[in-house]
């Protein structure tokens, strides 16, 4: 581009004015940018990137270490909170640990099974124990610990004398727990079955 005395020409970084043909002559150098950049120092830059994608990746850590790490945020917790100090395949609620066994067994088998896991067949507490377990325990029949030994009375498996704080049709042996009924069958009967425990 054409001026008074002299001409503009190009380069890729500046622009640089010429004033006749002298090489001695005073020059004018024009900082120019290139199109799309900001016009940021690069250190500034840099630093800025680095500081976001630091903070970006504590939040990450600090939001995945609730989930694999609940132990460390559960103090403040109430006990009826689904997060437990339960081992794995077991169910916290109400300060007890909860196992619903996969495949099915007859009562004394199922509560041998519970003895190896240092557990009893499940001890039913309370109205909120009893609605949690019948909707863990679905449609299946599940074993609980209640049991009728020959002129004795009901029994939980724990030792403890069944108080008759729910009803229960007592025509066989062995109680059972589903998604709408506790009840009782033979105790021979293979069905699925309720371990507990105290929580750690």
């Amino acid at each position: 581009m054409n001026s008074e005395n002299g001409f503009v020409t190009e380069n890729s970084s500046s622009v640089h004015l010429e004033r006749g043909q002298n090489d001695n002559a005073p020059s004018v150098h024009f900082q120019t940018h290139h199109e799309g950049s900001l016009g940021v120092p690069i250190p500034c830059a840099v630093m800025s990137v680095v500081f976001i994608t630091i903070l970006v990746i504590t939040l990450i850590a600090l939001s995945v270490g609730q989930y694999n790490c609940p132990g460390q945020y559960e103090l403040g917790m109430p006990l009826d909170s689904p997060v437990s100090l339960c081992s794995a395949d077991w169910v916290g609620y109400q300060g007890k640990c909860y196992l619903f066994s996969a495949k099915t067994e007859n009562w004394m088998s199922a509560y041998m099974a519970c003895n190896k896991h240092g557990a009893t067949l499940a001890v039913i507490d309370s109205e909120k124990d009893m609605i949690f377990l019948k909707r863990y325990a679905g449609g299946n029949e599940h074993w609980i610990g209640l049991r009728y030994e020959a002129n004795q009375t009901w029994k939980w498996s724990n030792g403890r004398e069944f108080s008759n704080w729910f009803n229960f049709a007592k025509s066989e042996n062995c109680a059972f727990l589903n998604s709408t009924e506790v009840s009782s069958t033979d105790c021979e009967k293979e069905l699925h079955w309720i371990c507990s425990k105290p929580s750690p």
